[in-house]
Parts: C-alpha cells; structure tokens; sequence
C-alpha cells in the first residue's frame, strides 16, 4: 500500500470523526420547530458517519497501516470544523451540508488515487460513501427549500 493512500485514508477517517461529533452535538442541542425531523435526521446521520468511520479504520488496518484514533490527532487532522457552540437549526444543516461536500471531494480524490494505484476495493468503497454523502447532502437542501 502506498504511504499515499494510508495519508488520504487517515485524513477521511479524521474528517469523519470529526463531522460524526459535530452531528452528536447537533443531535442533542437542536432547537426550534424543526427539533423533531432534525433530531432524528441527525440521528440517522451519525450513526451512517460511525459505519464510515469504522469502514475507513478497518480498512487502513487491511492495508497494513495504523489509523489515527486520537481525538487531538482527528481535530489536527481534519479538514472539518469543529461544531460551533450551538447554531441556530438551519445553519446546522447549512454547516452540514458544507461538510458533505468538503467530504465527497476527499472521497472522490482518495478514490481516484487508489484507483491509480489499482486498489480498486478502497476505490470502490471511497465512491459508495461519496454517491452516500452526496445524496444526503441532496436532501438536506431539499429540507431547507
């Protein structure tokens, strides 16, 4: 395995982490009249990051490498913000959905490079999460009209 694809992988798997916590918080301190389609959606949405986040960390053991498994070393990592202390309901699923987009574009490259360097198992597995993220982020535009 290249130290390319395990750099990449580590970088998803911060990402993920990363934006798994912030859908916790959001989860538990969403507010207003959309409290009860967010809290489940986010719900839902942190639970499919925490498949993510095992996926990726399986994986980079596949290959042979360590994952990152740090708190510190996720939030260094990641190319994601940290949730902001309590944004109002629809600038959470604003943030979100910027974050889906920033992860699909992680995705998409790490599935080209392991395309590249004909790992088409990790290839396969980064397009299924990104056409995953891209539609949920779909729907969470949808949700804000």
């Amino acid at each position: 395995m290249s130290d390319k694809i395990a750099l990449r992988l580590n970088q998803l798997l911060a990402d993920y982490s990363v934006f798994y916590q912030k859908l916790r918080i959001y989860h538990w301190t969403v507010k207003g009249p959309m409290f009860f389609q967010l809290h489940v959606k986010f719900e839902e949405m942190y639970n499919a990051a925490a498949l993510s986040v095992d996926e990726i960390a399986e994986r980079i053991v596949g290959l042979g490498a360590r994952p990152l498994g740090r708190m510190a070393d996720y939030v260094s990592t990641s190319s994601l913000s940290e949730a902001d202390s309590s944004p109002e309901a629809a600038d959470m699923v604003r943030n979100l959905i910027a974050d889906q987009r920033s992860l699909v574009a992680g995705l998409r490259e790490g599935s080209a490079e392991a395309a590249d360097a004909d790992d088409i198992l990790t290839a396969n597995m980064l397009e299924e999460m990104a056409d995953n993220e891209e539609k949920s982020a779909w729907m969470l535009q949808a949700y804000l009209g």
